[in-house]
């Protein structure tokens, strides 16, 4: 091995002594690529070009986010990394291999890389033939070459950071299963870490929200999470390069540790005795706060976030020194760090339950505040957002309408608007006097580039008084309302929707592209010039503006389509609501009570918690326990009044801030002319008869008198 082909003859006799690794590499890679492959030349595919979809099937197989792949060299990694080493771990093996005449560089090159080819070559060559398998079937040859070329490349690019990783979890200790743990401490420390703040985060901050913390930090904080986050979407030279200089980085450590590592070390837990405090706080201190979050979730109290803290801490210290030590004996050994890491897990506590930082207090200055957005959950919940654009599934529609694609829309023309929310939260948190639950985010984008979300909770009443302001600002307006993006010329018609009876304006009602274009406009500035307290009336009815691919949607029957994007109209909008009457079109109709059959009321009569009785009033006391009663309603004095005051159900989503009180439902039988009238108006099955064609509709009688008489009504009527 002295000699200039030390090497590739130090190689040959790494690969003798590792043939079991070799022939289960190719075992693996053999079943895995082309036996798969020609079974894929056997499958049936339903309808379409079956040499297009094998052809995709096995391009996709082929490519770098082959979840199985992907699995089986992470799988490998750790296999051939730990194994590769594993000599290390043997005291007799350590001074045969030590005594031969080559320097530790060397010794660490020949196995480092005899590990690596373990893994590379039968891949590669198992992956040029399926390649030839599918190219010889019909698949694009150019393509399936190339991805099988280009998946090899960057999955064993990303395999070496697995690979050099274990590399590292062997140099740093003395045992094999004890390397084992410590490539699971590499891969999991820090994303538990980042788990514990995350969760003390959200049950003690009040205005914490930051659900995505945990998937921006993990990837790079984890080496097997950074293997995993960049085998999805399209490669760049981002990626690539990153992943290189990680892989640097980590062969320049593992070849610093095989350098300084002592041969003494074999048989022992841990290599380096620097190591061990570090590792031991940093655990038994995470463990001490997993046990405090895990009683204190249990709803006990501090007493018993506290006993959780030391039954974490004391039990975690134990294991370890009996790791380190292969000694019961040393079970408390190092009792000073087991009490400074129960007590740094005390503070890293006491920085989220005192809120130490004042994270809840901040509110960034309006100096420092470039521009902010507002999203509430329960206002204009309604707005469907969502385009027609989703890879894979081309003109097919699909809903982005995530809180972050919102804000990321929205831009406040008065900015400090988001500050006065802040400062109106902070008044009321501090009073204590009403239930808080409403959620309101706002995201800061600070004059430094940064940008900042905050979560608020108000009462219904103070959400009403507070974000009047916000709903009524033209930025929030054109950030929450996809509509007023849309312009006269793309425009191709108008649906108009009155309780469920839908009808095409330009088609069905031959109105001209300039009043469907009027309309719009009209529409558009009605929401414009909508109040919030505008915004929590019952609509009049449903409105949809179509260009071309919505409309193509919409008569092509597209289920993904069928309800998305119809905007309410509500009385405040006075300008639609002139044009649709200019049109022919009136909205103010009630029932005619003359075409109801019938009526089932439903109600729900809350019991009272003290004496276990049920009343007919409206309410006892607040209760979440209720009594439902239900019969069927066919006095005709009662069915008109009924008629009068009823809403259609649907509706009740468009009324922003509306919690519904003590409604009582109504399920509305409507007699039909024909089966074909019944189909299209009812909102499930229609009924026939020998005599008569009935469908169903949903209603309801917002809280009130009426509400209260039918409920009384009800209740005799069951009682009788």
């Amino acid at each position: 091995m002295t000699s200039k082909s030390w090497f590739f003859n130090g190689m040959t006799e790494e690969i003798k002594r590792r043939l079991w690794a070799a022939a289960l590499s190719v075992l693996v890679f053999f079943f895995s690529l082309p036996v798969v492959m020609v079974y894929l030349t056997t499958v049936e595919y339903s309808g379409g070009d079956w040499t297009r979809q094998f052809g995709a099937d096995a391009i996709k197989y082929l490519s770098y986010d082959n979840g199985w792949l992907v699995f089986l060299m992470a799988v490998l990694a750790a296999l051939l990394g730990i194994s590769g080493f594993a000599y290390l771990h043997s005291r007799r093996k350590v001074d045969f291999y030590h005594s031969l005449p080559i320097r530790r560089e060397k010794l660490f090159a020949v196995q480092y890389v005899t590990g690596a080819l373990i893994a590379a070559v039968p891949y590669l060559f198992f992956a040029v033939v399926s390649a030839a398998v599918a190219a010889v079937n019909g698949a694009p040859a150019g393509e399936v070459f190339s991805t099988a070329l280009e998946g090899w490349a960057f999955l064993m690019l990303s395999f070496m950071i697995l690979y050099t990783t274990a590399v590292i979890a062997v140099m740093m200790t003395g045992n094999t299963v004890v390397s084992v743990l410590g490539f699971l401490v590499f891969c999991a420390c820090i994303p538990l870490f980042l788990g514990l703040w995350q969760s003390l985060a959200e049950i003690c901050l009040d205005t914490f929200c930051d659900t995505n913390m945990m998937a921006d930090w993990v990837p790079r904080t984890s080496p097997f999470a950074f293997y995993i986050s960049g085998l999805n979407g399209d490669l760049s030279a981002g990626k690539i390069i990153s992943r290189l200089a990680v892989w640097g980085i980590l062969l320049l450590i593992a070849l610093f540790l095989h350098k300084k590592r002592p041969s003494e070390a074999a048989g022992k837990a841990m290599a380096f005795s620097a190591s061990q405090p570090v590792i031991r706080i940093l655990l038994v201190t995470e463990c001490s706060v997993a046990g405090l979050l895990f009683f204190w979730t249990l709803g006990n109290g501090l007493g018993w976030a506290v006993f959780g803290l030391l039954a974490g801490g004391v039990i975690s210290h134990c294991v370890i020194e009996i790791i380190y030590h292969f000694d019961f004996k040393k079970l408390f050994s190092h009792r000073l760090q087991m009490g400074l890491s129960m007590a740094l897990a005390f503070g890293f506590f006491a920085l989220f339950y005192w809120d130490l930082t004042g994270y809840d207090a901040w509110i960034p200055d309006a100096g420092r505040l470039e521009s902010a957005a507002v999203y509430a959950g329960n206002v204009d919940s309604w707005v469907d957002v969502g385009s027609f654009e989703e890879p894979g599934r081309k003109g097919a529609w699909s809903w982005t309408e995530t809180r972050e694609v919102i804000l990321g829309r929205m831009e406040l023309e008065d900015k400090n608007l988001a500050r006065k929310l802040a400062e109106s939260w902070q008044e009321l948190s501090k009073s204590g006097e009403e239930e808080l639950w409403q959620q309101v985010y706002v995201e800061y984008r600070l004059t430094d580039g940064r940008k900042v979300l905050r979560q608020y909770r108000f009462s219904d009443k103070a959400l009403q008084e507070v974000f009047g302001d916000v709903y009524e600002d033209d930025g929030y307006k054109k950030g929450r309302y996809p509509l007023l993006d849309l312009n006269g010329e793309e425009l191709r018609e108008v649906q108009l929707s009155v309780r469920s009876n839908e009808i095409l304006l330009g088609r069905q009602k031959a109105v001209p592209q300039e009043d469907l274009v009027r309309l719009l406009e009209a529409y558009q500035q009605d929401l414009m010039d909508l109040t919030l307290e505008d915004s929590e009336e019952t609509p009049l009815a449903e409105i949809r503006f179509l260009d071309e691919q919505r409309l193509k949607a919409v008569e092509n029957g597209d289920y993904r389509y069928e309800d998305a994007e119809f905007y309410p109209v509500y009385p405040a909008c006075q300008r639609t609501r002139a044009l649709l009457q200019e049109l022919g079109l009136y909205l103010e109709e009630k029932t005619d009570p003359d075409t109801i059959r019938s009526i089932q009321v439903e109600a729900y009569v809350p019991v009272n918690r003290d004496s276990g009785e049920e009343s007919g009033d409206v309410v006892l006391e607040e209760s979440w326990d209720s009594q439902y009663y239900l019969y069927e309603e066919t006095d005709r004095e009662m069915i008109r009044r009924i008629a009068e005051e009823m809403i259609y159900r649907p509706y009740e989503g468009y009324r922003n801030l509306y919690e519904g009180g003590e409604n009582v439902y109504l399920s509305v039988n409507f007699t039909a002319d024909s089966a074909e009238e019944a189909n299209a108006r009812g909102d499930g099955d229609y009924t026939m008869t020998d005599r008569e064609i009935y469908y169903t509709m949903q209603y309801y009688i917002p809280e009130g008198k009426l509400a209260d008489e039918l409920t009384r009504r009800a209740i005799e009527l069951s009682e009788s």
